[in-house]
């Protein structure tokens, strides 16, 4: 019998990738977008839309319960709705967090809880790793970001439920085609500067979206409940070994500068203040320069490779797929 599923944050990058993939599964997917939401890369006949606006939970309310009587209880919810900028800091909990938490009380309130709900959450839950040994999902949780924190408290809500089957994903860096979180670092490559922060990007590690989704899916699919996974490529990096590989794939040789932390700092309240005037949150700003000024971001995937979990794309194999990507579409 043919299962359903339901995707909040579908219009994303990552939502839509999870949207494609669970079309191509076979899955009766309904792809939850805001009314003004880009469709753009959600073009296939079989998607199902729902508008799904977590803002307003009286309009979110009405509109799960007249899903419920249409079609159901969806087999299975994965939930990537969220910000990863903001303008103020408090939007991230309200956000990531109060929302998520509203969501799923009304899912449980109504008895619209799926066999199993995915929450897409981040490594900066965790915060960065500390002197030197990868990241672990049974570590104590130190998020250096009121993003993360809002992340974290997400988690803490799910595990303080009785009886609800959740499992989370924490995946580490995502990139590729129409992410745009890694755009700004290889047009700076295009023009032959590289940028760095001293001290930061010692141990890195990143996962290609591709790759995310056979993950998700795979948590989804298996048995376990009540669960975290950590996500990535399984394999560690530097930031040199990043800018390497973007350097290669442009074809441009470089100058490198290393801005102490306190010039990076300033760059980055100057950029977040022109994004305040502009009324555009950025994704480099004051909160988050701490995960970005980070030396560890190493991770150990034990519990995910334990599911079987064999990621197909590799740092280079993933960033020369999405340049090209990237140069298709004129963004580079």
């Amino acid at each position: 019998m043919e299962k359903s599923i339901l995707i909040t944050g579908a219009s994303g990058f990552i939502g839509s990738s999870l949207v494609n993939e669970a079309i191509e599964r076979g899955y009766r997917t309904y792809a939850g977008v805001r009314a003004h939401s880009s469709r753009k890369y959600l073009d296939h006949p079989g998607i199902n839309f729902i508008e799904l606006d977590l803002d307003d939970p009286v309009t979110m309310d009405h509109a799960l319960v007249s899903f419920k009587s249409r079609f159901g209880r969806p087999d299975f919810i994965i939930h990537a709705a969220g910000i990863t900028k903001a303008l103020h800091r408090w939007e991230y909990r309200k956000i990531n967090f109060e929302r998520t938490r509203d969501l799923v009380r009304m899912l449980i309130r109504e008895d619209i809880a799926p066999h199993k709900f995915i929450y897409i959450s981040s490594l900066s839950s965790f915060g960065p790793g500390e002197k030197g040994a990868p990241i672990t999902a049974y570590q104590e949780k130190r998020p250096v970001s009121e993003y993360g924190k809002s992340k974290l408290a997400t988690e803490q809500f799910l595990h303080g439920l009785e009886d609800f089957p959740f499992v989370i994903i924490n995946p580490t860096a995502v990139y590729g085609p129409r992410d745009k979180g890694f755009l700004l670092v290889m047009k700076s490559i295009q023009k032959h500067l590289e940028i760095k922060i001293a001290g930061a990007g010692e141990q890195l590690s990143f996962v290609h979206v591709d790759d995310l989704c056979q993950a998700v899916f795979l948590c989804m699919e298996s048995a376990p409940v009540r669960r975290q996974f950590l996500v990535s490529d399984l394999e560690a990096y530097t930031e040199k070994d990043f800018n390497g590989i973007v350097r290669a794939g442009l074809r441009r040789k470089t100058i490198s500068m290393t801005l102490p932390v306190w010039m990076a700092k300033g760059a980055v309240w100057a950029t977040e203040a022109l994004g305040r005037i502009s009324g555009k949150a950025v994704l480099l700003n004051r909160d988050r320069f701490p995960e970005f000024a980070a030396a560890n971001w190493g991770v150990d995937c034990s519990e995910i490779a334990a599911l079987g979990f064999r990621p197909r794309h590799d740092l280079k194999q993933g960033l020369d797929q999405t340049i090209r990507w990237y140069q298709k579409e004129g963004w580079l």
